[in-house]
C-alpha cells in the first residue's frame, strides 16, 4: 500500500518538518478509511497539544500520533498475515484471539524499514499506542493518551474522558497515562471487551508507580 503522491524528492532532512507531514498524511489518507483518516488527524493534534504541554517535541510527537494507525487497514484474518510475514516477536494468542491489538506492531515494523529516519522512540510510540506499558517513555505516554481523549472520541456522559482531557498540562505526565489506563482498562470491562493478557500486570506496576509519586508529593508537603 504505498502512496501513488509521495515524492522522495519533496522530502526533506527535518523528517518532522511540516513538508514532511503532509506527505505522510497524503500517504496516510490513502491508506484509511475517512473515519479513521479523521481521528488519526485527530491524535496528531492532540499529541502536539499535549507534548507543548509538558516542554516535548512538539512536532515528533505530532508526526506519531499521525501515523499511530498506519496499519489500520486490514480485516482481521489479513492482519493476522501480516504480522506473521513480518516475523514480529507476538504471543501467537494475541495473533490467533486479538487481531485488532496488531496494527500497532506491525505499523512500528513497517514504517521503521520505510521510513527509518523518524527514530526508535517514535516506533515504540506507535508499537506501544494498543496495550500501553509499564515502562512508558514520554512520547509513548503522549501518542497513547492523546489516542483516547483525541475531539472525535465520545464514550457518553460520565465516562471521564472530559475529565482527562481537562488533566493535560495539570498534573505530571506519567500521571496523566495512569489515568488514560484506567478509564481504558474500566472502559473494556464496562462493555465486557477482553483484555490484552498483560493488562493486569501492566496496572499492578503503573499502581506501584503511582504510590511513589503520592509517596514524594507528601514528603514535599504538596
Amino acid at each position: 500500500m504505498t502512496d501513488r503522491n509521495f515524492d522522495q524528492a519533496e522530502w526533506t532532512a527535518d523528517p518532522f518538518c511540516k513538508k514532511n507531514y503532509k506527505q505522510m498524511r497524503k500517504q496516510l489518507k490513502q491508506r484509511l478509511s475517512a473515519h479513521r483518516y479523521k481521528h488519526s488527524l485527530g491524535v496528531a493534534k492532540t499529541s502536539k497539544k499535549i507534548a507543548e504541554a509538558y516542554g516535548l517535541d512538539a512536532k515528533k510527537a505530532r508526526m506519531a500520533g499521525l501515523l499511530h494507525d498506519w496499519d489500520k487497514c486490514r480485516d482481521d484474518e489479513a492482519m493476522r498475515r501480516h504480522a506473521r510475514s513480518l516475523e514480529l516477536d507476538i504471543d501467537p494468542y494475541i495473533i490467533e484471539e486479538m487481531p485488532w491489538l496488531l496494527h500497532g506492531p506491525t505499523a512500528a515494523a513497517v514504517l521503521a524499514k520505510e521510513h527509518p529516519e523518524f527514530g526508535p522512540d517514535v516506533f515504540q510510540a506507535i508499537a506501544r499506542h494498543t496495550s500501553g506499558a509499564a515502562d512508558m517513555s514520554d512520547l509513548d505516554c503522549v501518542v497513547y493518551t492523546a489516542d483516547l481523549i483525541e475531539p472525535g472520541r465520545d464514550f457518553g456522559k460520565g465516562s471521564g474522558l472530559d475529565e482527562l482531557r481537562a488533566c493535560v498540562g495539570e498534573v505530571p505526565l506519567q500521571e496523566l497515562y495512569f489515568r488514560a489506563f484506567k478509564l481504558t482498562f474500566h472502559s473494556l470491562i464496562e462493555r465486557s471487551k477482553p483484555l490484552f493478557p498483560g493488562t493486569c500486570e501492566i496496572f499492578n506496576a503503573l499502581c506501584a508507580q503511582h504510590a511513589e509519586r503520592e509517596a514524594e508529593r507528601a514528603a514535599l508537603g504538596e
